[in-house]
């Protein structure tokens, strides 16, 4: 079971980060990689500036507004603070851009400092377009929540329904309150550190990861500076709500069934195939957020769900039974694995995280891609001015992620797939190394040729 904070636990344990988002906080001061979401909203017409500036204010008194403060101990745990000061005013840009850059705009604001230590956490854009369209922009990191936990602190800034952040202000327990407190919690983490320090020791996990398989590289591959920064290509696939659910019916589908599907045959396109058996492995993430008193960044669990690509675009029966094993539980959930190992983080050299999730994943043969269907989006969620959006979506954006990063998990592939209104919408974020990284025109070939083997008609914006 995930460890969470609940609001009756001791002072030395109040506001302390969950042992996975620890771990999650760990592998970005490691890599420096920033695993980003990004909520769009896209108007008709101008925007109500003064609505919005009450939902950016509401926004920076709720949890989502919040920093990691690391511990003034080596092996203390980090906590949740508020930041100091006023909150960060949404960005405005008096220059009108043509709407076929919407995408080019989004990506630039997602590449805005973040800083979940230092700040800011989140930033609010807004963007007129010279067809009269509006966007806005929010994006925010995923170590501070995940992407059903920020929809839903969006939404209750919306609605003025949130509850108020309980985090002390940045630095304010001062460092001798710190080390005590933080002393405290070492003491009381120390019969879980020592057994998670036991598993891996029988695991075997301290020692160096198994061979990975790779394909083989060409001489021009080894010239590649591993260091060099990959800005990973993204384009959005808009889909008719009624064409996607006639063709999950055409294909023998179940409810929600033809995004593995879609997502597997993309994934056998781009290469991630596993070694063993060409089979695709699909990293679903399952919301278990408890209430708003769940403090964790990442209240989700990770489960794997294999799907052989063959036949995908003409039969959904075997997605269909692999989904229900999924929820069966039949096949033991990737986070459940992790947890047992967790409490040992503090104690862990710093690359030995990167270890850590490349056993638990086995990027040496399974490549897995991820897959994320946040559902129908709430109207409420929509009304991020006061009224309703024409359209709206959400994606994730990796940024500073270096080629040995790509080289590590044999390249990336994240899928995020939300509904609003009529639309079925698909953020793809993709990239299969070689002699070049994939580019946006080689992306957008690869997704037009996966929806035509659907039969689906759909817009591609990049």
């Amino acid at each position: 079971m995930l460890e969470t904070s609940t609001p009756g636990a001791a002072t030395y344990a109040r506001h302390r980060l969950a042992w996975l988002d620890q771990l999650a906080y760990e592998l970005f001061r490691v890599t420096g990689r920033s695993q980003l979401m990004q909520c769009l909203w896209l108007y008709d017409r101008d925007v109500n500036l003064a609505a919005l500036a009450r939902t950016n204010e509401r926004l920076a008194a709720l949890s989502f507004n919040r920093l990691i403060e690391p511990s003034p101990l080596p092996w203390g745990r980090p906590r949740w603070v508020k930041p100091a000061g006023a909150p960060i005013l949404p960005e405005q840009s008096s220059d009108l851009l043509p709407r076929s850059r919407l995408l080019q705009w989004a990506n630039q604001h997602a590449r805005a400092p973040i800083d979940p230590v230092i700040g800011p956490a989140v930033r609010m854009a807004i963007q007129p377009f010279d067809d009269g369209s509006t966007a806005v922009s929010i994006v925010g990191s995923h170590l501070l929540l995940d992407g059903m936990g920020a929809l839903r602190a969006i939404e209750a800034a919306v609605n003025g329904t949130g509850v108020p952040s309980p985090y002390l202000p940045k630095g304010a327990r001062g460092r001798l309150s710190g080390c005590v407190s933080d002393a405290w919690q070492i003491i009381a983490d120390a019969p879980r550190t020592v057994a998670a320090l036991a598993r891996i020791a029988r695991a075997n996990w301290h020692g160096p990861a198994a061979p990975i398989q790779r394909p083989a590289v060409t001489a021009a591959e080894a010239d590649h500076d591993p260091s060099t920064i990959v800005e990973l290509p993204a384009v959005v696939v808009t889909v008719e709500a009624r064409v996607w659910l006639a063709c999950e019916q055409r294909l023998g589908g179940g409810l929600n069934t033809l995004l593995p599907g879609f997502v597997a045959s993309l994934a056998s396109h781009l290469g991630r195939r596993r070694f063993s058996d060409g089979a695709i492995s699909l990293l679903v993430p399952i919301n278990r957020r408890r209430g708003p008193d769940d403090e964790r960044a990442l209240a989700i669990e990770f489960h794997m769900m294999n799907v052989a690509p063959a036949g995908l675009t003409t039969n959904l029966g075997p997605v269909n039974a692999s989904r229900k094993a999924l929820l069966r539980g039949a096949r033991k959930n990737q986070t459940d694995v992790l947890a047992s190992f967790l409490p040992a983080i503090a104690w862990m050299p710093r690359t030995t995280a990167k270890t850590l999730l490349n056993r638990l994943f086995n990027y040496a043969d399974e490549l897995p891609a991820s897959c994320s269907d946040l559902g129908l989006l709430p109207d409420g969620l929509a009304r991020i001015d006061g009224a309703p959006c024409r359209h709206m979506l959400t994606r994730a954006v990796d940024v500073n992620v270096t080629r040995q990063d790509l080289e590590r998990s044999h390249g990336h592939l994240v899928v995020v797939a939300s509904r609003y209104d009529k639309t079925v919408s698909l953020c793809i974020e993709a990239c299969q190394l070689g002699h070049t990284p994939t580019t946006i025109d080689k992306l957008r070939l690869v997704v037009s040729r996966t929806l035509a083997d659907f039969g689906l008609d759909a817009i591609i914006d990049a």
